[in-house]
């Protein structure tokens, strides 16, 4: 994208075009509205591609939002068919970073997965998922292991786990909570050692950036990017997108815009669908909130070195280690937790203070692990963010009714694991509709190039016309 004084055209609610002169314009090939996880690694795949590329983006730097923020976590276990394909197709991206960023290092070095292997036990809130996810990963490969309860007592006993308990989920306020479900047990865990997670997952967003920035035509870089710059209009001209209009009066002209604004991704969407009859899809995405807690790990266990990552539907968190030898802990949207929905003016309405979500996260990650140190006071550590969901869990990656307007949203909570196959996926949409492909008859066959060559991921899974998928219905997808 280049900036020259010139013209600004701007689409006011009624349709009618209103030219200003000595505006700053740029132009480029596709305009990408977020950069986060997903918005730089289709940066990355369109720059490759030969695209010119603009990523615009409010905050301050790359990977600076909702990205900044995620727990980075790298799995399998999913409920449909095309997510456990796209995590395992994700999963050789982060195992083989170098390759993928095509670089051995890059300013602030280079991210690394780490991989303790995956647990979860069996238990009755439990077996619904399981009977349901490990056929499906055992489909294509994925190796799973079944532990019996003696191997469960040996493995995860030396890590501080109490298996001996099953529970239901509930508030610290509930009169039952503590209390162990009466005569019964975990029958044993699965294990997936292919699990792991990015400690810095900004830094993997700056690692992508460094990629993209280095493709290069004619000695001009093929992807740009501009911070600090908010978009307010989606033009249009003749029904399909023509540019988009900054905050700071620049505007920059275009064929291709995309929707990767995470949790801002319904407010973009309202920019591009000024008259809502035109919009086709069969649900939005909405922003929810949700709090991480971090403690330090029980005293006499290394969890950096001998910790697992968990998915525990009796306590309603998940865990995993942090650097630093803490442990990590989230929720799993149990029935017994309010949804924390933020609508209207986002930056606004977000509570960004930890609340009662974080004692209750902590209180119930102690019933697994009993010694687990709870923090107090200045000690109390622990983030606010947003996730950018849809009914179903599952994201959205498509073309949009708006010719020209893309869309990669609902991703925020369970898809940072994908961003590279994503990022690929993505810009393949976008070339082959952008040459007419005409991708709602016929939606584009991804293969699975890293993982499994020749096998194919439906992309009509994650279509805004879709019916919506059997799913979780939580972050697990």
């Amino acid at each position: 994208c280049f900036l020259t004084e010139g013209f600004h055209s701007k689409r006011t609610v009624s349709g009618a075009y209103i030219v200003k002169q000595d505006m700053k314009k740029g132009t480029c090939d596709v305009a990408i509205v977020g950069a986060g996880v997903i918005g730089t690694s289709t940066a990355l795949s369109l720059a490759r591609l030969g695209y010119s590329v603009t990523i615009l983006d409010k905050n301050k730097g790359p990977g600076a939002g909702s990205t900044s923020y995620s727990s980075g976590i790298v799995r399998s276990f999913y409920s449909i068919l095309d997510s456990v394909k796209l995590s395992w197709e994700g999963y050789q991206y982060w195992k083989n970073w170098e390759e993928f960023i095509g670089s051995k290092e890059a300013p602030g070095g280079l991210v690394k997965l780490r991989e303790p292997g995956g647990v979860i036990l069996r238990t009755i809130n439990s077996s619904r998922f399981l009977d349901k996810c490990v056929p499906l990963m055992r489909s294509i490969g994925i190796p799973v292991y079944e532990w019996d309860y003696q191997t469960c007592i040996a493995n995860l006993g030396k890590v501080g786990w109490d298996v001996s308990k099953c529970y239901k989920p509930l508030r610290i306020d509930h009169s039952d909570f503590g209390l162990p479900i009466s005569g019964v047990q975990p029958e044993g865990a699965v294990f997936a050692p292919n699990t792991g997670y990015i400690s810095d997952p900004m830094l993997a967003v700056q690692n992508m950036k460094y990629a993209a920035e280095s493709v290069r035509t004619n000695g001009n870089k093929n992807a740009n990017f501009l911070f600090g710059r908010q978009v307010v209009e989606i033009n249009q001209k003749n029904g399909k997108v023509c540019g988009v209009a900054l905050a700071d009066g620049d505007y920059i002209s275009c064929n291709v815009v995309l929707n990767a604004a995470g949790p801002y991704s319904a407010q973009l969407n309202n920019l591009a669908f000024l008259d809502s009859n035109i919009n086709d899809m069969k649900f939005e995405t909405r922003p929810l909130r949700q709090e991480v807690a971090y403690c330090n790990g029980p005293e006499g266990i290394d969890m950096d070195k001998d910790g697992f990552i968990s998915i525990d539907l009796d306590t309603g968190c998940y865990f995993r280690p942090e650097v630093g030898n803490k442990l990590l802990i989230g929720g799993l949207e149990a029935e017994c937790d309010p949804e924390e929905w933020v609508d209207g003016d986002i930056d606004s309405n977000l509570n960004e203070s930890l609340t009662e979500t974080w004692t209750n996260l902590v209180y119930r990650a102690a019933l697994r692990f009993p010694n687990l140190p709870i923090p107090t006071g200045k000690g109390t550590q622990g983030i606010v963010s947003l996730y950018d969901v849809t009914p179903d869990w599952a994201p959205i990656y498509d073309k949009s009714s708006l010719e020209g307007y893309y869309m990669a949203i609902g991703t925020s909570g369970n898809q940072f694991k994908m961003a590279g196959p994503v990022g690929d996926l993505m810009a393949t949409i976008i070339d082959k509709c952008e040459n007419g492909h005409d991708h709602d008859k016929d939606p584009v066959k991804y293969e699975m190039k890293m993982s499994r060559p020749g096998d194919y991921i439906d992309t009509g899974k994650f279509s805004r016309l879709r019916d919506l998928n059997n799913t979780s219905q939580s972050v697990m997808g």
